[in-house]
């Protein structure tokens, strides 16, 4: 445990930050819209949209509407598969370094929040599985706020559950798609895109990112930097 009260969070994306779900996600995706639709819209799509909230995925995957019965239905399908087929694999799914990374940040005095696209409860339920949720003060899903990433909202309330008002002098947002970066731009936080999730280093790169990471231990690496520079008197 940090000895002082932290003044300064890092905020994670979930799918493809911390966890190597976005092709597990894509696939049961496809086979819900199919359930619902009979149309099979291609994994590749659906791996595209990862990190969308769930009705926008859903959507757009079955060429519906967010408020329609067949996205409503696809959702479902897609929720019952999600706690059936990829939660029990969340333990198998955490990208390497980030156990002991998550650590170290927190032995630096570094407050961890989980900002995600997905619904609380889900988020809840797959870090429980792979054995991080205790390593994060605070879980902000899309259904948390009434505008989710890239609005600053989830942000917002990331921050004042961890008892902050501001993100700190060494804060950062981390994150693999253009939303997590624009969220950390709506934040005027130091932003670290990772290369191994959803977006290309390209896409992630053109988004202005302050760091672009390719390993999680970058990411540590990078954070860790940032915070022994400021603790300098």
């Amino acid at each position: 445990m940090p000895a002082e009260i932290p003044t300064s969070a890092v905020l994670f994306d979930l799918d493809g930050t911390l966890l190597d779900t976005p092709g597990a996600i894509a696939e049961q995706f496809v086979l819900a819209v199919e359930a619902v639709t009979g149309v099979d819209p291609g994994v590749g799509a659906a791996r595209r949209l990862v990190g969308r909230p769930l009705l926008e995925m859903a959507a757009e995957l079955s060429g519906s509407s967010a408020d329609s019965v067949t996205a409503q239905s696809v959702s479902e399908e897609y929720l019952i598969r999600y706690r059936e087929v990829i939660v029990p694999k969340a333990a198998d799914l955490v990208f390497q370094g980030v156990l002991g990374g998550l650590g170290r940040l927190a032995d630096a005095g570094l407050a961890l929040a989980v900002v995600t696209s997905k619904k609380h409860t889900s988020a809840e339920l797959i870090l429980e599985s792979a054995g991080i949720r205790d390593s994060f003060a605070a879980v902000v899903g899309a259904d948390d706020v009434e505008y989710p990433k890239p609005h600053r909202a989830s942000g917002d309330l990331a921050l004042t559950t961890l008892g902050l008002t501001e993100i700190g002098p060494a804060g950062a947002v981390v994150g693999d798609t253009v939303a997590d970066i624009e969220l950390g731009h709506a934040l005027g936080a130091f932003t670290v895109g990772v290369t191994y999730g959803v977006h290309t280093a390209h896409q992630i790169a053109s988004a202005a990112s302050d760091h672009v990471a390719h390993t999680f231990d970058d990411v540590v690496d990078t954070l860790l930097i940032r915070n022994r520079k400021r603790a300098r008197p």
